[in-house]
C-alpha cells in the first residue's frame, strides 16, 4: 500500500512539475497571439507587446546571469508579472479621478523600478517602457516581479 501511495505521489509531483514549466511558455504564447492580432485595439496590443518583451528580456538575462536557475524561477517571475500587469489594469480602470489614476500609475511604476532583479546597467533597454509615455505599461524590464507584486499589494492594502 505504501508503495502504491508513493507511486501516486511521485506521478502527482511529476505532473505538477510539467505544468509549472509551462507557465512561462503559456503566458508568452497568449501574449504573442494578442500582440499580433490586428483585430485587437492598439492599447491591448501594446500591453501584450510589453509582456512579450519582458518575458524575452527575463529569459535572456536569466540565461546570461543565472545559467543554473530553473525554469520554475522563470515561471514564478512570469506569473507574478502577469498578475502585476493585470492588477495594474484593474486598479487603473477602477480609478475614477485623474488624480487617482496618476496615483495608481505611480505606485506600480515605483514598485517596478525599486525591485531590480538583474541590476542591469543598460538603462536605455531597461527603461524603454518606463520612460515611454506612449505605453500604459511604464515599467522597468529589470524587475523582480514577485517582490514588486508584494510591494504593490502592501501599498494597496491587499492580502
Amino acid at each position: 500500500m505504501k508503495r502504491v501511495l508513493f507511486i501516486l505521489a511521485f506521478i502527482g509531483f511529476a505532473f505538477t512539475s510539467v505544468n509549472a514549466q509551462n507557465v512561462y511558455n503559456e503566458i508568452k504564447r497568449l501574449s504573442e497571439a494578442v500582440a499580433n492580432d490586428q483585430t485587437k485595439d492598439i492599447e491591448t496590443r501594446k500591453i501584450a507587446t510589453f509582456k512579450v518583451d519582458e518575458l524575452n528580456y527575463m529569459a535572456a538575462k536569466s540565461a546570461e546571469l543565472m545559467p543554473d536557475s530553473s525554469m520554475r524561477m522563470l515561471d514564478y517571475q512570469a506569473y507574478a508579472m502577469y498578475e502585476y500587469v493585470n492588477l495594474f489594469l484593474d486598479r487603473l480602470t477602477k480609478a475614477e479621478k485623474k488624480t487617482d489614476k496618476d496615483e495608481v500609475k505611480e505606485i506600480f511604476k515605483v514598485a517596478s523600478i525599486n525591485n531590480s532583479r538583474f541590476n542591469d546597467m543598460d538603462k536605455e533597454l531597461v527603461l524603454a517602457y518606463y520612460s515611454n509615455p506612449n505605453y500604459i505599461t511604464q515599467f522597468s524590464l529589470d524587475t523582480d516581479w514577485v517582490r514588486a507584486l508584494r510591494d504593490v499589494k502592501e501599498s494597496l492594502g491587499i492580502e
